[in-house]
């Protein structure tokens, strides 16, 4: 049996982290320190009232007494735990004090070229171009073309280098490159060699993926044995998060009294991401300003494309604001990204004082809007999610490939702790992070899952969104029994009334009912089927052929849950009634 060689792209890197050594106390043993500070109880009482498992409460009890913040006490035939006085004085803190050995370590590190994701140096085969294999009778050599590497995930690399009771919370800068190698892993009788246990999902099907390629031309080469992923990525993968139907918020009120309240509850930091900046921005200001004044620092990042012919128009919108800023003596807590991300995704998130980190993702431009359009918005609420979002903005943050910006890695930084926070107890549903890339296909996934309806709704409707998303549902809407509906806010490009009826007219033929919403403005970007699934994103369906060279262009959210497209639908009919 011939052996397979599947040769990848690689980068190899090496940079000096700012590490932290030692174990750090949970969000569950501070509480469990709170409770104790607050009367003595036994470890059944703190398991019972804070639905705990009673093996993880003796844990933490076990460590603050070693701590010495917690102490046996007898009362009468009972032995409780208590809190004692430096137990009391710690139980207020904010954060319960580390013994954290700070050190600054130098370590290498691989990115697959293809998924982006990082490996520790030991954990691949790779080869320079000379030494590579090469193909002869009893093996088979694959290469996978090398492409540009649209850039690194820190978080990832983060996660991959820190051993355990370790934590990275900064790296130095370094002028060093990331250097091209290649990997390889291997295939004898079907089985994968070289695949780190715990190598990502997306890693792990890129591979059997070559794999595949070369058997289907090779008829003798065994079914490849598929390798499941750690425990610890399965984990990770655990797509369930918390929700509830009113985390969608809709129509222009919503989301500026949303925006609004997550800036008055942000505690200590405010991350706002907008596609665009307007003279708008002026309506949020005091709000913003105010948050500034409470010594929360702002972070602001913007997507509008640059214009070779001068200024944007955000650009212009930022300097005015810049100005507004300096004048308050509150400039210091405000950190304006000064380049474009060239992202049109909508993201703001805040450390909400009382329900913890929350994030708000979908069509609203925060710094552009007058919120008097129809958008639509997911509040996320599961600290998981929220650092997903975290790590984004450090991507969008970064500067070319192998330049790590101060913003980048303090915000992946930030993810990777908030990503530690415990969730809260409550509904969940099914939810998925959109990508540019994941839009046409989720499309397709639609029209092949639909049974009563597929609708989308768009900002613009234009040439460009034809092959993306209304081809592929003429398609299901002439060959099927599915309703299909289009809803736009206004043509992209110059079209007459008259072309557009044509158009309706056509697409009617077709069993599409495709129509303009005016009134209110249309922005929401929504792709929904049946019942029970909706995408909410900044994706313009009708009118954008995403490239697939911006990964981070669009970002959106896929959610399953229970008559959640069939609420939305009655929301959005009703906006257009009022």
């Amino acid at each position: 049996m011939r052996t397979v060689h599947i040769i990848f792209p690689l980068f190899r890197g090496a940079r000096q982290f700012k590490i932290e050594k030692g174990r750090r106390w949970s969000v569950i043993e501070h509480i469990v320190l709170q409770a104790l500070t607050a009367r003595p109880r036994t470890a059944k009482d703190i398991a019972e009232a804070g639905a705990l498992p009673r093996r993880m409460v003796v844990e933490a009890i076990t460590r603050l007494m070693q701590a010495g913040w917690v102490e046996l006490r007898s009362t009468g035939s009972t032995v409780v735990f208590d809190a004692t006085e430096l137990g009391r004085v710690r139980s207020g803190q904010d954060e319960l004090p580390r013994a954290i050995d700070p050190k600054n370590i130098w370590r290498s590190f691989y990115i697959d070229g293809e998924t982006g994701s990082a490996f520790r140096i030991r954990e691949l085969t790779t080869s320079n171009r000379r030494n590579l294999p090469v193909s002869t009778d009893e093996q088979i050599v694959h290469e996978v073309k090398r492409r540009e590497l649209d850039s690194e995930n820190l978080t990832e690399i983060f996660n991959a280098l820190e051993n355990q009771d370790e934590f990275i919370v900064g790296v130095y800068p370094s002028v060093s490159r990331l250097v091209p190698t290649f990997g390889i892993v291997t295939y004898r009788d079907g089985v994968p060699e070289g695949i780190p246990s715990r190598a990502p999902r997306s890693f792990i099907d890129f591979i059997q993926r070559e794999y595949e390629k070369i058997r289907a031309s090779e008829a003798a080469l065994p079914v490849a044995k598929p390798q499941a992923p750690s425990a610890e990525v399965i984990a990770k993968e655990n797509k369930s998060y918390l929700f509830e139907n009113n985390d969608l918020i809709l129509d222009g009120k919503e989301h500026r009294d949303g925006f609004i309240k997550l800036i008055k509850s942000a505690d200590k930091r405010l991350l706002i991401h907008s596609g665009f900046v307007t003279e708008n921005v002026q309506g949020v200001l005091p709000n913003l300003l105010a948050a500034a004044g409470r010594e929360v620092r702002i972070d602001l990042f913007y997507g509008q494309d640059d214009d070779p012919k001068g200024k944007t128009s955000s650009e212009n919108a930022i300097e005015f604001l810049k100005k507004q800023i300096a004048g308050t003596g509150l400039r210091e807590r405000f950190h304006i990204h000064p380049f474009s991300t060239e992202s049109h995704a909508k993201i703001a998130i805040a450390d909400d004082r009382q329900n913890g980190w929350t994030a708000l993702l979908g069509s609203c431009n925060w710094l552009a809007s007058g919120f008097t359009s129809f958008d639509a918005t997911v509040r996320v609420r599961d600290p998981r999610m929220v650092a997903e979002l975290v790590s984004i903005l450090a991507r969008l943050s970064k500067g070319r490939l192998g330049v790590w910006t101060e913003t980048a890695t303090a915000l992946s930084v930030l993810g990777r702790q908030i990503s530690r926070i415990p969730p809260r107890n409550g509904r969940k549903a099914e939810m998925d992070l959109l990508y540019t890339k994941d839009h046409p296909s989720l499309v397709m996934d639609a029209a092949r899952a639909a049974r009563k309806r597929i609708f989308v709704l768009s900002h613009q409707f234009g040439v460009a969104g034809r092959p993306v998303t209304i081809f592929p549902l003429m398609d299901v809407a002439k060959s099927t029994e599915v309703a299909v509906s289009a809803f736009y806010g206004k043509p992209a490009g110059k079209k007459t009334a008259a072309e557009l009826l044509d158009l309706r007219e056509r697409y009617g033929e077709a069993h599409l009912q495709l129509r303009s919403i005016e009134r209110p403005r249309l922005h929401a970007k929504v792709l929904g089927w049946d019942d029970d699934n909706l995408a909410v994103t900044s994706f313009n369906w009708l009118s954008v052929d995403p490239s697939p060279h911006k990964p981070l262009r669009e970002v959106g959210l896929l959610i399953k849950s229970n008559q959640i497209a069939e609420k939305f639908l009655r929301d959005f009919d009703l906006a257009q009634w009022n």
